[in-house]
């Protein structure tokens, strides 16, 4: 199955919407950017309040962090995302997305407001033994 099918797939899963359009940056339940320090290096936000970034709960010196917590954020209930474009494919968070679809595949099979394609759920339960 394309990656890009799996990925299509576990957002509609979790009703997910991800955006990389700075007019989502303050309205979207989790942002997730870039920084630079006034020293110049760069440090990794996740927030839910862009108002008001925590630097102990919001900020990351690593991007490896990143889709950990991504991922973290959705078990809280998160569905829109704004990501920077930049920083998503930087940090890998396409394969996040894979992953989270790995984890999750008896699930989305099961899902009854998913719509299939022929042969898509057979393929599925006999590539992942679901």
């Amino acid at each position: 199955m394309p990656e890009g099918r799996v990925i299509e797939l576990v957002k509609a899963h979790f009703n997910l919407s991800i955006s990389h359009d700075y007019n989502d940056f303050e309205s979207s339940d989790c942002t997730i950017y870039n920084e630079s320090t006034a020293d110049g290096y760069d440090v990794y936000i996740i927030t839910n309040d862009t108002k008001n970034v925590s630097v102990c709960e919001d900020v990351y010196y690593y991007d490896h962090d990143l889709t950990e917590q991504f991922k973290e954020q959705i078990r809280y209930g998160d569905t829109s995302f704004f990501i920077d474009n930049d920083l998503y494919d930087d940090a890998y968070f396409e394969d996040c997305l894979v992953e989270l679809f790995v984890d999750n595949v008896e699930e989305i099979i099961e899902n009854k407001e998913l719509s299939f394609f022929a042969g898509e759920v057979e393929f599925l339960k006999e590539e992942y033994g679901k």
